[in-house]
């Protein structure tokens, strides 16, 4: 009898697993939407960006697969697509030369009240103090610690949790003064310094707004930069900037005006960054206030730039999980070995025969290179308040030790049962 148990367990797991694959209902993803983002093609990861270790103390080498799942509140606020980083700009920077200083440099203030931070910018630059900084506006000249109401130094700025470089100095200055063309004038700068203007009462603002978050490495990523003041769209007469690696690489960026006063660039990330980290898209902007005054403003946006080493295959199978629950098993071709991750929220009828968002699933597994799969569990908790017919939306692939966003999709499958 002793021969026979391993011949009836072997059996008996062989019945176990035809009933399973006898379960389950094959897909295909839907056709990627126009904000899905969906690797074309698959690149293995460079072996000297590569974030992967076979050193097991690391916490990004562990091997073991993991899977979650949680419940959802019907009226969840979930956004499937991804809102790109923007931010509102009231500040520009100048790197300017001690002769330069000397000599005078124009500053564009729009608004009364303006910042102004000196910073040296090399090992020759001097320190400087208020009273031998000269500020001319509105036809008079005033000396640094008489045209501010207030005066910061490196200690008082570090105090207050600002990190800045040795000697630097701020300047807010006194409301009373107004604005327009000014001028700044430091007689005894050596040296090479960062003057960085900073505007808080002004209504004028600039955006730089990227149409995506992350992108794969090789695909283009566009920018817009526009320019308002309050509620009302101002034209922006000029624009310049550069796309910044992580690793410190530069490229030029071409600007083109819009038909709105905006203006428009393009972005190619074409190499894998040696370093981790955002890429940042910086934008120097010049325009006017509408009365002839100049404004001045820099402005930077960042996003997330992923090489495209794994995709899903558009297969899906959904069959009954473990306890009432439901299982989605995910196609995956791997060009390197990783630790990857699938995630994506569950949504179902609920009570009333509204679609609302159910339960939320996470599995993450090693992958070797090739053809491989995961498996999102919703348990049986989870989805006890939704039923058929079932969307699994905001689908996400990640590689987790390389921290990137692979590929996304608001909507990828509909399925009546499981």
């Amino acid at each position: 009898m002793t021969t026979m148990k391993p011949r009836t367990l072997s059996l008996g797991l062989l019945a176990i697993l035809a009933a399973a694959n006898a379960a389950a209902t094959s897909h295909s993803l839907l056709p990627a939407g126009s904000d899905d983002m969906v690797p074309g093609h698959l690149q293995a990861l460079p072996p000297a960006s590569a974030l992967i270790t076979r050193d097991a103390t690391r916490p990004h080498a562990e091997r073991l697969p993991v899977s979650v799942s949680w419940a959802l509140p019907g009226d969840a606020p979930i956004d499937p697509v991804p809102q790109p980083f923007a931010r509102a700009s009231r500040e520009y920077w100048m790197d300017v030369s001690a002769t330069e200083l000397q000599r005078g440099i124009a500053l564009p203030l729009s608004a009364p009240g303006a910042i102004i931070r000196l910073s040296p910018s090399d090992t020759r630059g001097g320190r400087l103090a208020a009273s031998g900084v000269n500020v001319r506006i509105g036809g008079q000249s005033v000396a640094g610690d008489r045209a501010a109401s207030q005066v910061g130094d490196v200690s008082a700025l570090r105090t207050s949790g600002m990190d800045v470089p040795d000697a630097s100095l701020v300047m807010q200055l006194r409301p009373e003064l107004g604005a327009g063309a000014a001028t700044l004038t430091a007689a005894g700068a050596s040296g090479r310094y960062v003057v960085h203007v900073f505007e808080p009462r002004s209504t004028l603002t600039v955006t730089a707004r990227a149409d995506r978050d992350v992108a794969l490495l090789g695909e283009p990523v566009h920018v817009t930069v526009a320019l308002r003041d309050g509620d009302r769209t101002r034209p922006l007469q000029a624009v310049g900037g550069f796309l910044r690696a992580p690793d410190g690489q530069t490229t030029l960026l071409d600007y083109r005006a819009g038909t709105n006063g905006d203006f428009d660039a393009t972005a190619l990330p074409l190499h894998a960054s040696r370093t981790p980290g955002l890429w940042e898209l910086h934008s120097f902007t010049l325009s006017d206030d509408g009365h002839g005054n100049a404004v001045r403003r820099d402005t930077t946006s960042v996003f997330a730039v992923a090489v495209p080493d794994a995709r899903l295959d558009g297969t899906a199978d959904t069959r009954p999980g473990k306890n009432h629950g439901i299982d989605v098993t995910l196609g995956l071709d791997a060009a390197s070995a990783s630790r990857y991750a699938v995630s994506g929220v569950l949504y179902g009828r609920d009570a009333s025969g509204r679609m609302v968002p159910g339960a939320y699933a996470q599995s993450a597994a090693w992958v070797a290179p090739g053809r491989g799969a995961l498996v999102l569990h919703f348990d049986r908790s989870s989805v006890a308040g939704i039923g058929a017919p079932y969307e699994l939306r905001d689908l996400r692939l990640q590689d987790q030790p390389a921290i990137s966003l692979l590929e996304h999709r608001a909507l990828a499958l509909r399925f009546d049962r499981p």
